[in-house]
């Protein structure tokens, strides 16, 4: 007797790609007189173009090329021996390659637009990251991903120009991969995220609201601190070329960018009005800048923090001379000061060309200082000098300043680390190099300088009220 048939390996459940081949196998335990017949679903496969159907002895192949979806479902073997009949089932999947079908399209924005990148596949068992250059990104700062079915989307709110750069989306099911990238160009603010006018009329507008103020004091005092070389006594001396009309020096400055301070006494500036014998009412206060302080064996640079405080109380007197090591002691104080010998408006001077240089130790320093002026009440601002070496666009055109976004990023990290908001911060460009008057520095510093008596203003009134 010839041996029972048995099947010895059963047809195995398979995946394949569209345009590949699938090749399935059934073996038995004995061969020769055996045959067998090849089904799909309940029609009976015949030898073709696309389909062979293949005996070696006891195994049995079929072969389906060039596959498609339609060819995707089960496939029998029916395998005959003598009058014995057994089968083998198994499931064919066919599905596409995975492909991007709709790929991310190169990107140009304007500063504060949203930027929406979408990559679109031919299948839906997939799932996707998206980077930018080499760093994977994940949702916060602006970042929003999403994904829908076979589509995937990232969204960059409020784009900055630190937004240019490639973006890839990586989508993978298994083991296929595919990518699309797109390239993401932010260009300067469309609009100007601030408003002003360029012009004569501005500018001669500002100068004479500023002669008109008669505040409820002899002069409001405005003090003026920061980093040493950040500007102080620039931005007066440039306050002073506006209202003479030429290059001035009421306050001594150094190059702008000095390491160390080159004011050393406490001085108070004026501004005189043209030729006439009338001065601004408001005075200006510049101190030594703040430094980072030495190893301890070394002692201390620039100004102690509680000399810039006690000149907040109007303790300290005109001509003192600034000790690093050691702040003014009380029996050097102004035992009687008036309201006038108060400050009424605290700005800071911060190089928007070195924020990012500028040491957390005095960052400490100015915070402290903040917060005592705080306790105080008086009102705060930040003056941020040197805008035209920190953005090539304002640079070549000062009054595209307020289309810059890298001065508005400038801005925020003044903002960050000092706790100021927006509106209290103000972009200027000081004199330094020119002979001559410039209209768009001109407005820049008068608007600055009017918002800052208006503080101080505000503040001397409300102080009558309560």
């Amino acid at each position: 007797m010839g041996s029972s048939l048995t099947v010895t390996s059963h047809l195995q459940d398979t995946v394949q790609f569209t345009g590949e081949e699938v090749i399935l196998t059934c073996e038995v335990s004995v061969g020769g007189a055996a045959s067998a017949r090849w089904y799909h679903g309940d029609k009976e496969l015949k030898n073709s173009d696309k389909v062979s159907m293949i005996q070696k002895g006891k195994v049995f192949e079929l072969r389906v090329s060039n596959v498609q979806e339609c060819h995707g479902g089960y496939y029998r073997i029916k395998v005959k021996h003598s009058s014995k009949v057994l089968e083998s089932a198994a499931k064919v999947t066919v599905q596409e390659k995975l492909a991007v079908t709709r790929p991310c399209m190169d990107v140009n924005v304007y500063g504060g637009q949203e930027v929406i990148l979408t990559c679109e596949v031919n299948r839906k068992d997939v799932t996707a990251k998206w980077t930018k250059g080499d760093q994977l990104l994940s949702e916060g700062r602006g970042f929003v991903t999403e994904q829908r079915g076979r589509r995937f989307t990232l969204k960059i709110r409020n784009a900055q120009k630190l937004d240019n750069g490639v973006y890839t989306c990586l989508v993978t099911s298994g083991h296929e991969e595919v990518r699309c990238s797109a390239e993401v160009r932010v260009q300067e603010f469309e609009k100007e995220w601030r408003n002003i006018k360029f012009d004569d009329q501005t500018r001669r507008k500002f100068q004479s609201e500023l002669c008109r103020l008669k505040p409820n004091v002899d002069s409001l005092r405005i003090l003026l601190y920061g980093p040493a070389g950040s500007g102080k006594s620039s931005f007066i001396n440039s306050i002073n070329n506006i209202f003479t009309g030429r290059p001035t020096t009421v306050a001594l400055a150094d190059a702008v960018g000095a390491g160390t301070s080159f004011t050393k006494r406490f001085k108070t500036h004026r501004i005189q009005i043209s030729e006439k014998p009338e001065y601004l009412s408001v005075v200006f206060n510049d101190v030594m800048g703040l430094e980072d302080d030495l190893p301890e064996s070394q002692g201390h640079r620039g100004v102690h923090p509680e000399d810039i405080v006690n000149i907040l109380h109007g303790r300290v007197q005109e001509n003192y001379e600034f000790q690093p090591s050691v702040p003014l002691q009380r029996e050097a104080f102004n035992r009687d000061p008036k309201p006038g010998d108060k400050v009424h408006c605290l700005v800071c001077v911060l190089p928007a060309d070195r924020i990012s240089l500028m040491t957390d130790n005095v960052f400490r320093k100015m915070r402290r200082i903040r917060e005592k002026a705080s306790d105080m009440g008086i009102p705060q601002a930040v003056m941020m000098t040197t805008v035209d070496q920190a953005c090539p666009v304002v640079k070549s055109d000062l009054g595209k300043i307020y289309c810059s976004m890298k001065i508005k990023e400038k801005m925020q990290d003044c903002s960050n680390k000092l706790g100021v908001t927006m509106n209290y911060i103000f972009p200027v460009k000081n004199y330094h190099e020119e002979k001559d008057l410039v209209l768009e520095m001109d407005v820049l510093i008068l608007d600055a300088l009017l918002q800052l008596v208006r503080f101080a203003d505000d503040y001397m009134r409300n102080k009558q009220v309560t």
